[in-house]
C-alpha cells in the first residue's frame, strides 16, 4: 500500500485537466452546470476573495495550487508576486501553461514540491490552502509553518464528515482511487489557528465543509 502522501500525489498527477474543468469559466455552459452541481467550490472561491481583499502589490503563496486557478486569479487581481506550490508535476505543468495563456506568467511562479520541506525567501502577505487539508493526515506542522510566515491573511478549506457525502467520498477516493481523505471539525480548526499564533480567526461551517480565515483581521 502506498503512503498517504504518495497516494494523493499519484492521484492528482493523473487528473490535471479533469480537475481544472471544475473551475474553468472559459466554457460557459460547463461553468453554469458546475456552479449548480459543485456549489461548494464556488462558495469557497467567493469566500477566499472576499477575505483576502485588495491584492494590489501583494505577495501570495498558494499551497496545493493544483492547476493554478486561485494563483492566476490573484495575479489578475493585482498581486505583484504569486508562488503556487504543488507536489504533482503534471498540475504544475498545467498551471504554467494556464498562466501563459492568461497573460500573468511574469508574476506567477509554479514550483513542484512539498511545503514542509520547501524553503521560501521571506514571508507572504497572503497564504492560501484550498482543497489541501482534505489529503493531510496531520495538519499541525503545516499550520505552524504557515503561522511563522506571518501572513496578513491565511485562507483554507476543510472537509467535514457527513453520513451520506462523507461515506461516498471515502469510497470514491480512498477505496477506488487509492487517495486517502481526512475530515475536520470546528474546534479542531480553531485550535490549530490558536496554536499557530494567529491573532484572529474565523471558521465558517457549511453543509459539507468548513472555511477558515486567519491573520490580522478583522474577518
Amino acid at each position: 500500500m502506498q503512503s498517504d502522501k504518495k497516494g494523493a500525489r499519484a492521484y492528482f498527477d493523473r487528473v490535471p485537466a479533469e480537475w481544472d474543468a471544475l473551475y474553468a469559466h472559459e466554457d460557459r455552459s460547463r461553468y453554469a452546470v458546475n456552479r449548480v452541481l459543485r456549489k461548494g467550490l464556488y462558495d469557497r472561491y467567493r469566500f477566499t476573495f472576499d477575505r483576502v481583499g485588495d491584492l494590489s502589490g501583494q505577495s501570495v503563496l498558494d499551497i496545493g495550487c493544483g492547476t493554478g486557478r486561485y494563483a492566476i486569479e490573484c495575479a489578475q487581481r493585482g498581486a505583484a508576486k504569486v508562488i503556487g506550490l504543488d507536489f504533482a508535476p503534471s498540475m504544475i505543468e498545467f498551471a504554467r501553461r494556464m498562466a501563459e495563456q492568461m497573460g500573468v506568467a511574469d508574476r506567477c511562479e509554479f514550483v513542484c514540491g512539498d511545503f514542509l520541506t520547501h524553503e521560501s525567501a521571506g514571508g507572504f502577505d497572503v497564504v492560501l490552502a484550498l482543497g489541501l487539508f482534505d489529503y493531510v493526515a496531520d495538519a499541525a506542522p503545516l499550520f505552524e509553518k504557515i503561522g511563522r510566515l506571518r501572513p496578513r491573511v491565511f485562507v483554507a478549506s476543510f472537509p467535514k464528515f457527513t453520513p451520506l457525502w462523507g461515506t461516498q467520498r471515502w469510497v470514491r477516493y480512498y477505496w477506488i482511487k487509492k487517495c486517502p481523505v481526512y475530515n475536520y471539525h470546528y474546534e479542531q480548526i480553531a485550535g490549530l489557528c490558536r496554536r499557530a499564533g494567529f491573532a484572529q480567526s474565523l471558521v465558517v461551517e457549511g453543509k459539507r465543509g468548513l472555511l477558515c480565515a486567519a491573520g490580522e483581521g478583522p474577518f
